[in-house]
């Protein structure tokens, strides 16, 4: 009695001690923010106040997290939850995290950083809550941010950030576990039901990005447990959370209301839920008017859909806002067609989307008056926004936060030995689907991208690590433009809207960019305003109107295989990088073979044919060998195969008279293009029959198709006027000129088109193939398999590398391996160890051997009785 008196006491001063510490975080922030003490507002103030207001919620909650550590001294199966919450908890923080951060995730981090940038406007640029996409609250009503933030900004980034809403996410896990016991009245399968709401895939798979969506799923999750097992304080501090956290959650919670009107048990519920669901409606409607000027109705955010219009309609004319008017009304009538006519739109997939949600639970949820409680989210697939019923999409979170629980405890409805039967099922079916497609093991991969990923490689490399620690260089207030693959990245660790990624504008202070990649500008450096700052292995930084000298500060290896099939007497060129000055090593070893082969071309004109027209000349007349053709026709070659073939590469030989449009090399089984009979299909920008191309530029594609024997047509399309390689070749089929629009055919052409076909077939290795190759003004003749040259450059210069065979060997095969090292190459940027995953996941395996362990002794005692 005295130790209950004790932690009574201990419970009431935590609170009491607690409700200072976090009001005070609010009052600061208030007073700097609307200029009533403006030396308030600055970032070491407000970080000191919100670790404060993060100390004061522990103490708030201390009691708690002491009660639920006592009953897990108490219930060792308890305790085994808490220890695989802890463990879960970690993973999915990690996997949220430290992969997509030092990765440039496009995915994880362009939401993500509407949130972050939301906070720093509030902590750096007196704007409440406002990102590169506007102000938040005009768009949703999401009132637990104010909670979240002062949480945040004890140790403001992306990393805390995600922790944040995974341990919310888990949270339910607790609460799941008494649901269990009330149910089966057995602390073992209170584990495994635990166990499965983090098993359930349609849970974890929302740990990322950062979505209040995600946060409002979980507190449903919360608040349909803690109504089963009647805990009226948890039920209470749940619904309020769902509710502060989106503008769906008060729509839930009125169908929760009729739900409960329907069940005698929760019947006295009912009214008070209904009430205070409505009352959130009313308040997120008028908070997003406010913010958006009278411009937005929340009921606009289900994107897609007639439904959302009528409900805008509706709610504007009951709920009036005064600079709030109504689009047009087209009537009930209308409406109701657009309703019906947006849910049969994509009908197959949206089933699919029902069997993958709701089938890993059986379906069971549906015995309960689901289709009260989960109509508001379905009412999304009455849209024709795809994201709302993509199983793996964060939204997702919304049924299955509502489906999982209310499936457990309609079990209720079953004696206890069907009930145990039908959970182990169910056990045994969402185990599996974790391990397929849950975030929780990399075999998930095979699912989402058909390959699993190597959990023992790092999940970064050299180039972004350059890219992550060039960020340290740039003042966080400045303007910076980045390749696109970065914009995500670099948007969270600016501390505002200051991140353009379609090239700099007047205003750009940093250019950020790689010379190593597609994505990065292709700034030159020479005349430009923007002057090399640094560079760090395969990444720039360019100062706008920098002066003094270049600063390399990792140098930068590159290996690149560049693959030449077939083998041409042309010159083939691969721009590479852009250096600075420095001592560069590069590498060069040379492979070669001959592959089968299958040819229509006759190779004594093609060295004339590759070369450029010269003057006037240029598009009067045909090259040697080429026949012009007209446009809006296309050329049809036949093909005969004689045994089962696989084809590497396919080469023909074409130009036209602009570089304005697009052309189209096929193989199929018809003259005449159909879908059913194309078995291949590449589109090529047309190349111009001026410089800088060739009489006939050759198009080379990689189709990896195997053919059956039997005829076949290359088919070449002409959708503006050009010229091809089409020779009489003695014993060849000739080809067919057909109208591309009727499909008529026009006529058989004289000639057969010029076509070389290069087969999976190799034929052993060839010898040293003779090249010559050129980079950075230095040429060399290749004749060995391995080449090193070593150069000096002193200024900043494009590196490109231009191979030029010596013999046209069409049915060989070139592979160049290029290594590129920098002098400094011992100071590049190194790979840290907790981007290997199986290294950094060391945490779980701990735990969750802890929370076998606990049972050890027992397995012991099982096995002495049963041996």
């Amino acid at each position: 009695m005295n130790s209950l008196r004790r932690y009574g006491a201990f419970t009431r001063i935590g609170v009491l001690a607690s409700i200072p510490l976090l009001a005070q975080f609010y009052i600061i922030w208030s007073l700097g923010y609307l200029k009533i003490e403006p030396s308030l507002y600055n970032y070491t103030t407000l970080h000191l106040s919100a670790a404060l207001f993060t100390t004061g919620l522990l103490l708030m909650v201390l009691p708690l997290i002491i009660r639920q550590v006592r009953e897990a001294v108490n219930d060792r199966y308890y305790a085994t939850t808490l220890l695989i919450y802890l463990a879960v908890t970690y993973e999915l923080a990690y996997l949220a995290s430290v992969p997509p951060y030092y990765s440039l995730s496009l995915g994880a981090s362009l939401d993500t950083a509407t949130y972050l940038q939301s906070f720093a406007s509030m902590t750096y640029y007196r704007k409440f809550l406002v990102s590169f996409v506007g102000p938040f609250f005009s768009v949703h009503a999401s009132p637990i941010l104010l909670l979240i933030y002062p949480i945040y900004l004890t140790y403001p980034s992306i990393q805390w950030l995600m922790t944040i809403q995974v341990i919310i996410l888990t949270l339910p896990m607790p609460l799941i576990y008494k649901l269990g016991m009330e149910l089966f009245r057995d602390s073992k399968y209170a584990l495994a039901t635990a166990l499965l709401y983090v098993l359930y895939p349609w849970i974890a798979t929302a740990y990322q990005p950062f979505e209040v969506v995600t946060l409002a799923g979980t507190f449903i999750t919360m608040t349909l447990a803690s109504m089963y097992i009647r805990d009226k304080r948890a039920y209470w501090a749940s619904i309020t959370l769902a509710m502060a956290s989106i503008e769906y959650a008060p729509i839930f919670g009125i169908g929760l209301a009729i739900y409960q009107a329907t069940m005698r048990e929760y019947r006295k519920w009912s009214i008070p839920t209904l009430a205070y669901s409505t009352a959130w409606l009313i308040a997120d409607y008028y908070l997003v008017m406010y913010f958006s000027n009278g411009t937005h109705n929340i009921f606009a955010n289900l994107y897609g859909s007639a439904l959302s219009a009528l409900l805008t309609q509706i709610t504007g004319k009951i709920l009036h806002y005064p600079t709030y008017s109504t689009a047009h009304d087209p009537g009930i009538t209308k409406y109701l067609s657009g309703i019906a006519q947006q849910a049969l739109d994509q009908l197959n997939i949206k089933i699919q989307y029902l069997i993958m949600t709701l089938g890993p639970l059986a379906f069971l949820n549906l015995l309960e008056p689901q289709s009260i409680l989960l109509m508001p989210w379905l009412a999304s697939l009455m849209t024709n926004f795809t994201p709302y019923y993509t199983p793996w999409t964060y939204y997702t979170i919304l049924v299955g936060a509502a489906a999982l629980p209310s499936a457990i405890w309609t079990l209720r409805r079953v004696s206890n030995t069907t009930r145990r039967r039908v959970f182990t099922a169910l056990l045994v079916i969402n185990t599996v689907m974790a391990i397929l497609m849950g975030p929780l093991t990399p075999a998930s991969g095979l699912y989402y991208g058909n390959t699993i990923p190597n959990w023992s490689a790092p999940t970064t490399n050299q180039y972004y690590m350059a890219m992550i620690q060039l960020a340290n260089y740039i003042p966080w207030n400045a303007t910076v433009a980045v390749p696109a693959t970065a914009t995500p990245w670099y948007s969270i660790t600016r501390y505002g809207p200051m991140v353009q990624f379609l090239g700099p504008t007047q205003d750009t202070e940093y250019v950020v960019y790689s010379p190593l990649i597609p994505t990065g500008y292709p700034y030159s450096t020479e005349g430009s305003e923007y002057k090399p700052y640094i560079f760090n292995d395969g990444a720039w930084i360019l100062r706008a109107n920098y002066t003094g000298p270049v600063k390399v500060i990792g140098g930068f290896e590159y290996r690149g295989t560049y693959v030449i099939n077939p083998v041409l007497p042309m010159e083939y060129q691969y721009p590479i990088a852009t250096v600075p000055p420095t001592e560069i090593t590069i590498t060069i070893n040379t492979e070669a073979e001959t592959r089968g082969l299958i040819t229509t071309l006759n190779t004594t004109l093609l060295k004339e044919q590759l070369q450029q027209p010269q003057g006037i000349a240029c598009g009067m007349e045909p090259g040697p060998g080429e026949v012009p053709i007209p446009a809006g026709t296309y050329i049809a070659q036949p093909l005969t195969i004689n045994r089962t073939t696989t084809i590497k590469t396919i080469t023909i030989f074409t130009s036209y008279i602009t570089g304005l449009a697009t052309a189209q090399l096929a193989i199929t089984t018809n003259p005449l293009i159909t879908q059913q009979d194309t078995l291949y299909k590449y589109t090529f920008g047309t190349p111009w029959w001026c410089p800088p191309h060739s009489w006939a530029t050759p198009i080379t594609a990689n189709p990896g198709i195997t053919l059956k024997p039997g005829t076949y047509y290359v088919i070449l399309t002409f959708p503006v006027t050009g010229q091809t390689i089409c020779e009489d070749t003695p014993g060849m089929p000739k080809a067919i000129l057909i109208n591309a629009t009727t499909g008529q055919v026009i006529k058989q052409l004289p000639c057969t088109l010029g076509i070389v076909i290069t087969t999976n077939e190799s034929q052993g290795k060839a010898t040293t193939p003779s090249i010559t190759v050129s980079i950075l003004n230095r040429t060399e003749q290749i004749n060995s398999t391995t080449t090193t040259i070593k150069v000096r450059v002193n200024s900043t210069e494009p590196l490109t590398l231009t191979i030029v065979p010596k013999t046209t060997q069409i049915n060989e095969q070139i592979t160049l391996k290029i290594n590129i090292e920098t002098e400094k190459l011992n100071n590049k940027p190194g790979i840290p160890w907790y981007t290997i995953p199986t290294l950094a996941l060391t945490p779980t395996y701990a735990l969750t051997a802890l929370a076998a362990a606990i049972h050890v002794e027992k397995i012991k005692r099982i096995t002495y009785i049963t041996t």
